[in-house]
């Protein structure tokens, strides 16, 4: 409920009021205040003699109470992205009250609700990809976070920019948005507890050959004995040239379970490097040559530690 107006303000208005020679409207005017709020306080003034703001005798009982509110819980657990409507349907069906969407809307944002949605691929959910989850922390218990270096693929653009501005309420926010994509620019990363060990950029898609010289030229160089690398297990990454060339110098592969990006820091890693290209918003590739890195020196062993931590990476012991 909206604070009420001040006993000061209240008095400053009936003041000027009683003074004469100024109306309603632009007494509302002045003082910043609704019309129909000026008439209500005369009105109250001269029916009460007081322009004290009334005190509410009693609460108004929300309409959807305790009750209502733990069949709402239940309907949100079977069907989380229920819209208002099909809610307020729901509980008509249960109850046989009706209630309309802006009653349904205050409920839901009392009880803590919010709209968001995070997707997720069914087959995650499958006991056999939760299997393979389980088997791939089994494996990873005995590695030090120091020692893992995750490898991933990426993909940017010269039409990269934030998709939400401000403005003053009521309005919208324009704002220019490149029409020329161009060709995508391929990264290469791989991330270590320590930082960036290696990465790359090139025009245009990455293939086993490429991905192949990135591990010869720019991993090996940088990798050492008891380092344990770990990438998803998409076909470029599948050579066994790869795994080879990873174990002559002491270290091990491990792949990820299927649909598992959630256990790769390097995917949050990604995503402050692009937050950062939309910030800067390159439209030519040399531009964006420069800019990918800027987006790279702004990764810092802050981030990375949070990162580890986030994905499940004891870090406590490093």
């Amino acid at each position: 409920m909206p604070k009420a107006y001040s006993l000061d303000l209240r008095q400053k208005i009936v003041d000027a009021y009683e003074r004469g020679g100024v109306s309603q409207s632009s007494l509302a005017r002045q003082f910043g205040v609704a019309k129909s709020f000026v008439q209500k306080l005369l009105d109250q003034k001269r029916l009460t003699g007081s322009i004290a703001p009334k005190k509410r005798s009693q609460q108004t009982p929300p309409k959807l109470n305790e009750e209502h509110q733990t069949i709402l819980r239940q309907l949100l657990t079977k069907k989380n992205d229920a819209t208002l409507a099909e809610l307020c349907d729901e509980m008509e069906k249960r109850t046989g009250l009706r209630v309309a969407n802006s009653t349904m809307h205050r409920t839901l944002r009392r009880m803590g609700y919010s709209l968001k949605k995070t997707f997720y691929p069914d087959l995650k959910a499958t006991k056999r990809v939760q299997q393979a989850r389980y088997d791939f922390w089994q494996k990873m218990q005995a590695t030090l976070a120091k020692n893992l270096i995750f490898i991933d693929e990426s993909g940017v653009n010269l039409a990269m920019t934030r998709l939400r501005a401000r403005s003053e309420k009521g309005k919208r926010a324009y704002s220019p948005k490149s029409s020329k994509r161009g060709k995508n620019v391929s990264l290469i990363g791989a991330l270590g507890f320590k930082g960036m060990v290696a990465n790359y950029h090139l025009l245009g898609s990455t293939d086993g050959l490429t991905f192949e010289a990135f591990i010869s030229q720019k991993l090996i160089p940088n990798l050492w004995a008891g380092a344990c690398v770990v990438m998803d297990n998409c076909s470029i990454h599948l050579g066994e040239s790869v795994r080879t060339m990873i174990e002559a110098v002491g270290a091990k592969l491990i792949y990820l379970p299927p649909y598992s990006p959630d256990f790769s820091p390097i995917e949050n890693c990604w995503s402050k490097l692009k937050s950062t290209l939309k910030s800067i918003g390159a439209r030519t590739y040399l531009a964006l040559d420069k800019a990918i890195e800027v987006a790279f020196s702004k990764i810092t062993l802050d981030d990375i530690r949070c990162w580890f931590t986030h994905c499940c990476y004891c870090t406590s012991l490093d």
